[in-house]
This record gives C-alpha cells, sequence and structure tokens, in this order.
C-alpha cells in the first residue's frame, strides 16, 4: 500500500468525499460532528492496516524518513480526534443557547399578537363560521371552549362558562312558573341561544356577568291551565191555551239552569295574556226546561211581551227618546200624533206601545206610507207611521212591546222618523200624556 502524506487540503477533500458517501447510504442528514468522528475512524484504522503490512514483509529497522510519516499520520488522527470533540460541543452548546432564545421570541410574538389583536365583530351571522374564516392572524382566535350567549341574534356576551350559563337562564325559566302547577310550562319567547365560539380571551367574561347583561332583555312565555264553571241556560217551551184570554199566563214547570266547566289553555307573555284556547268543555249539571202556558183566544202572541191589554202604554222607539215635533199646528194645519227621531234611526225595530189586534198593517197609498194601526180593545188604538218594513200582519195580536215594525222615511216623511199616534174613541190624545 502506497503512503500518502494528508495535508490541510487533503484532510477537507476526503470529509466531502466521505460526507457524500455517508449521504447516500442513509437518506437521514448527518452532522459535521458525525462526519469527523467517522472520518477519524476510518483513518486510524488505514493507519493500523499500514503498520501491520510493513511488519509482515521487514522485521528490520525502519529508516528515518518512514518513521517521520509514521509519526505524522499519528499527530494528524490526533487532531482529527481532538477537532471532533472540540466541534461536539460547540454544537451541544449552540443548541442550548438557541433553543431557550427561540421559544422565548415565539411566546413573545404570541403575547403581543393576543394583545395587539383587533375588536372584532361578532354578530349572529359570523360566530358560527369564524372558524374557517381567511383572517390575517388567525393565532389571536385560540380555540377553548368558549360559548356565545345570543338574544334575538344580538350577542349579549362570550363566556368559558357554558353549563353554569345554561344553568341560569333554565333556572330564570322554572322561577317564572314556580307559583303555578304542576301542567304550567315556560319557555323563552324570543330567540336566546347558547352556542361554541373561537373568541380572543380579552372578550370572555364570567357566565354570572354575561346572564346579567341578558337578563332585562328575556322574554317568557308562560303556558297554564285554567278552569271555570258558566251557567247553561235551560229552554222554554210554551203551550197555547186558547178558552184562555191573552193575558193570561202561567208556569208550570219552573226552569233551571244547568253548569258546564270550561277548561281553557292560557298563554302569558311576561305577564300579559295573549292568547287563550279552549281545550275541553262538560256538562256537570244538566238544564231542565220551563213549561209555560198562555192564553190566544184573541191570537197567538210571542212568549216574553207583556201581553193583553193593560190600558198604560211603553215608549214605542227604544232606539231613541227624542221628538223633533210634538202635536200641534203645524203647516197650516194640525199634527195629530209626535214625531220621534234621534239620527240613524233607519231600520230601527218599533214595538208595540201596548198588546191588542193589529186591524191594519200595510200601505193605504196615505200620508202614512207603511203604518200599522193597534186595538187595544178599551177604546183606545194606536199608529206608527212611515215604516220602512212592516214585521206584523192584519188581524195578528200582538203583546206589548213586541216588535211590530222598523223606521223607515215612506209616504209624506223628510227623513227617517216614526209618527206616533194615540187615539181614545176616535179623538186624538197628545200621546206625552201617556208616554214620555
Amino acid at each position: 500500500m502506497e503512503t500518502k502524506f494528508i495535508g490541510r487540503d487533503g484532510f477537507n477533500e476526503i470529509e466531502n468525499v466521505s460526507g457524500k458517501k455517508i449521504q447516500k447510504k442513509n437518506s437521514k442528514k448527518i452532522g459535521t460532528v458525525k462526519k469527523t468522528i467517522r472520518f477519524a475512524k476510518r483513518l486510524s484504522a488505514e493507519i493500523s492496516h499500514d503498520i501491520e503490512a510493513r511488519k509482515s514483509k521487514k522485521r528490520h529497522a525502519h529508516s528515518a524518513p518512514e518513521r517521520n510519516i509514521i509519526k505524522k499520520k499519528a499527530i494528524l488522527t490526533a487532531m482529527a480526534c481532538v477537532t471532533a470533540a472540540i466541534l461536539c460541543c460547540a454544537t451541544v452548546a449552540s443548541a442550548l443557547d438557541s433553543a431557550p432564545a427561540e421559544t422565548e421570541v415565539k411566546a413573545e410574538q404570541q403575547t403581543q399578537l393576543v394583545a395587539q389583536a383587533p375588536a372584532v365583530e361578532i354578530t349572529k351571522h359570523n360566530f358560527n363560521e369564524i372558524k374557517s374564516e381567511e383572517i390575517e392572524n388567525p393565532e389571536i382566535f385560540i380555540d377553548l371552549g368558549y360559548s356565545a350567549l345570543t338574544v334575538d341574534g344580538q350577542v349579549i356576551g362570550i363566556t368559558d362558562q357554558a353549563d353554569e350559563l345554561q344553568g341560569m337562564l333554565d333556572n330564570y325559566l322554572v322561577e317564572a312558573r314556580a307559583k303555578y302547577d304542576d301542567t304550567t310550562t315556560t319557555e323563552f319567547a324570543n330567540d336566546v341561544q347558547v352556542n361554541m365560539i373561537d373568541a380572543a380571551p380579552s372578550q370572555v367574561e364570567t357566565a354570572e356577568a354575561v346572564f346579567a347583561k341578558a337578563k332585562d332583555k328575556l322574554s317568557v312565555s308562560l303556558y297554564t291551565d285554567w278552569s271555570y264553571d258558566v251557567d247553561m241556560e235551560y229552554e222554554t217551551n210554551v203551550t197555547y191555551d186558547e178558552t184562555k184570554d191573552n193575558s193570561y199566563e202561567e208556569v208550570t214547570k219552573k226552569g233551571e239552569n244547568g253548569k258546564v266547566t270550561v277548561n281553557l289553555r292560557l298563554n302569558y307573555v311576561d305577564g300579559n295574556l295573549v292568547d287563550s284556547v279552549v281545550t275541553d268543555t262538560k256538562v256537570t249539571k244538566e238544564a231542565v226546561a220551563e213549561e209555560v202556558t198562555i192564553g190566544s183566544k184573541q191570537g197567538e202572541r210571542e212568549y216574553g211581551s207583556t201581553g193583553g191589554t193593560t190600558g198604560s202604554f211603553i215608549w214605542p222607539l227604544p232606539h231613541t227618546h227624542n221628538i223633533t215635533s210634538l202635536m200641534e199646528w203645524r203647516w197650516g194645519r194640525m199634527h195629530n200624533g209626535i214625531d220621534i227621531a234621534g239620527g240613524d234611526d233607519y231600520g230601527q225595530p218599533i214595538i208595540a206601545s201596548d198588546g191588542g189586534v193589529v186591524t191594519f198593517a200595510g200601505n193605504d197609498g196615505g200620508g202614512y206610507g207603511n203604518y200599522v194601526m193597534i186595538d187595544h180593545g178599551n177604546g183606545y188604538m194606536t199608529v206608527y207611521g212611515h215604516a220602512s218594513e212592516l214585521a206584523c200582519e192584519t188581524g195578528q195580536y200582538v203583546g206589548q212591546g213586541e216588535t211590530i215594525a222598523y223606521v223607515g222615511s215612506t209616504g209624506n216623511s223628510t227623513g227617517p222618523h216614526l209618527h206616533f199616534e194615540i187615539r181614545l174613541d176616535g179623538e186624538y190624545q197628545d200621546p206625552l200624556n201617556y208616554v214620555s
């Protein structure tokens, strides 16, 4: 084997060649320290091999030049080992110095990013989408399980105590129904939500603080059952007796009202009743019908009217008591009755001032237009003129207070009103002496 002197340039060249070969055998990156150690081992092996070869050829003393070569190789090997040790220590020290420094820089940068985080407006539309948004500094949004409370789409506050906040909201609903029975339920009338969100730590509050800000904005809808009893009116069965006068009326069996229980589902919003729905009705007591016998010797009459001739008169137009014309001379002749009108009179009911038989119901072409004349059987007669429509017929018996016609403006009339007359034995009487 030919011995060659390895100078500084040769050492660097061998190092480069060795590094390339090692990289081909191992795909991982090999550091400078490892390269130097490997080179020293190889160099030491070559020197040992060379010494043994020379011993096998000759056992005589070596010349001075040969000893010098071997000595130089040994010195070079020692220098390589020292160099490797120095590089190793430098590399470790450098790594120890740089790791804490880099960590401190990154931590400082993170703190500055959070502290300098811009105010991000979080709304109903973006708080669930903020994770997917591409923002310039995503590091300022740290997912630590924060939750946002929104009321009707407005963000009230952000907290990391979602369970505590939800518990406060649930308890608020429980307290709202505390004075009611077990059928009562409550819910928020407005849109109240607690949702996960990514947010800057500076935006986070306690659950108590968030709830306090939301309390005045919460609206509660309460549903409860309520029952009450109502009377169920009895019916009346009427029997007519033609053998008895029309003034005859007898209750043969007294009626009794029934009872009905009504169940309602009431809805209150913030204490105000906004809706009620009947959920059930139940008859708790049946009604008893009343049996009545009335006379119909002069003709049948409606049940409920006074019936018969009383000899006294009642006001014929319940709609108004306003008098527009008295019984007096008017337009060169005598006005033989009174005119009653008070506005909005057209179509209002006209009632019989006393019971009797209708002697005329129609329009004979005279100045009365459509009119009704009633004979009360005691010398008295009444006349009701200018009606728009009649509700009785000639020959029919009507009771006191029964509807006989409706206000109109037929015949000699300048507007809707009732012309009312009272006659005694054919003589005109002033109605105001009988009615008021």
